[in-house]
């Protein structure tokens, strides 16, 4: 991010006096509405109408006063390093989240460093790496780093947050997405059509990469091509099984393992699961157990939310929850037998997954999470080898692989055949796991 000095001068921007008056009504005890350079009492402005870093945004997206995507900014629908969730709010009959609610998490600067924030629970922009400024000095975007006003409904050990950097949106209620969110409720259906390509994954292409795991190594590539890892960090033990999945519809999926798949240690009632959702190195944000020992785990979108949530197959029949806790399963299905291999994918594009079993070279698919015979069959790989499964030319279909000790062999189709693609990656001792990131903003 660019480094500006902040216009002194602001102008009236278009009337949000109804915005104004929500955000007062549903302020959150704790929290406090503040402009910058003065305060909110001393201008006849609203809470959006603040100074912009571009005088020569008259018009557009930024002279709305809006906060944009964290996704525009960073390529990926979660905070980016340095903020902090610190509230949220929720909209109604956006249409998109199948009905249900959509939330927006306002993304803070984390560190007001020596500055203090009295009983505002904001810092002012001269006290944080953030200046109020158009998103990528660009007109048609929303504002970063110009609004000082804090929900509260989140990260309330903190009690002095900077000024919001972007908004995260997603289908999965925010006390789920960060577990120091409260439930106390805040909604403003105005903004449930803000949107933007990157919230949208299957708008772009969304190319699958390859992993691998060795105990509790994770390495990852970012190109379908031999070569040396390009990300590495720990998770899990030994006999964990891990898998990668969008935990959070942000764009990117990210690490988790499943303990007490086969070998359960004595006394085990349960798998339970350890799932980072956000890139990287550390410490699991969800634990909770589904599934019993000797079940096979499983995740997909099984509803078409863009949020990747946990099943298992157990024998032939699929056990399927729509959030990442522990409860029964919301969809039950029997496909497939004992000694299959479960896969799952969105094998038509049309945003949902599928299940499908391997039985030897054999390829058993169905375009839903439903009971019913196969809808695609297929030969395809060696039987010795892991079967993989992954959008390997970004056109929004899952198509089939192969893992044989490092080989990755990949197709483009369901027709069975000679592999597309193939690669070294891993090796013998190395679990194959299938990963997914938006494009970085501006990449090709």
């Amino acid at each position: 991010m660019s480094t500006r000095l902040v216009n002194a001068a602001s102008r009236t921007l278009a009337s949000h006096t109804s915005r104004r008056g929500f955000l007062r009504r549903l302020a959150v005890a704790g929290s406090a509405l503040v402009t910058n350079p003065a305060s909110y009492v001393l201008r006849p402005l609203n809470a959006y109408q603040v100074v912009v870093r571009s005088a020569d945004c008259r018009s557009g997206k930024c002279a709305q006063g809006w906060t944009e995507f964290c996704c525009t900014l960073t390529g990926v629908n979660t905070c980016p390093p340095g903020s902090v969730v610190a509230g949220w709010w929720r909209a109604e009959g956006s249409g998109y989240c199948n009905g249900t609610s959509r939330y927006y998490m306002d993304c803070h600067a984390a560190s007001c460093g020596s500055c203090g924030c009295g009983s505002s629970g904001t810092c002012d922009n001269s006290c944080v790496y953030c200046d109020c400024h158009c998103a990528h000095d660009r007109c048609d975007l929303w504002k970063t780093c110009c609004i000082r006003f804090r929900y509260g409904q989140c990260n309330q050990q903190l009690a002095c947050v900077g000024p919001i950097i972007c908004r995260v949106v997603t289908c999965v209620p925010p006390w789920q997405w960060d577990t120091s969110c409260t439930t106390a409720d805040a909604r403003e259906d105005a903004t449930r059509f803000h949107d933007a390509p990157c919230l949208n994954p299957n708008a772009v292409p969304y190319f699958a990469r390859p992993g691998i795991v060795t105990g509790s190594k994770w390495e990852l590539r970012s190109n379908l091509s031999a070569g040396p890892a390009e990300q590495a960090f720990d998770l899990g033990v030994e006999g964990d099984v891990p898998l990668m999945a969008d935990w959070t519809g942000a764009g990117v999926a990210t690490a988790a393992v499943v303990r007490g798949v086969r070998h359960g240690v004595s006394g085990d009632q349960a798998l339970t699961w350890y799932i980072r959702q956000v890139e990287g190195a550390g410490q699991p944000e969800l634990a909770f157990d589904y599934g019993s020992p000797g079940d096979l785990p499983v995740a997909g979108d099984w509803n078409g939310d863009r949020v990747h949530t946990v099943g298992v197959f157990r024998g032939g029949q699929w056990l399927l929850r729509n959030s990442n806790s522990t409860g029964n399963p919301d969809l039950v299905a029997t496909f497939g037998q004992p000694g299959d291999i479960p896969v799952v994918g969105d094998w038509n594009g049309d945003g949902i997954d599928g299940i499908g079993v391997v039985r030897g070279t054999t390829w058993m698919l169905r375009n839903t999470a439903s009971s019913g015979p196969a809808e695609i069959t297929f030969d395809f790989g060696d039987p010795a080898g892991a079967p993989v499964v992954g959008d390997w030319n970004g056109n929004g279909v899952d198509t089939p692989g192969r893992y044989t000790a490092g080989l990755w062999e990949l197709s483009d189709s369901f027709s069975g055949g000679a592999p597309v693609v193939s690669f070294s990656f891993g090796g013998a001792g190395s679990r194959p796991v299938v990963w997914r990131r938006l494009p970085e903003p501006g990449a090709g």
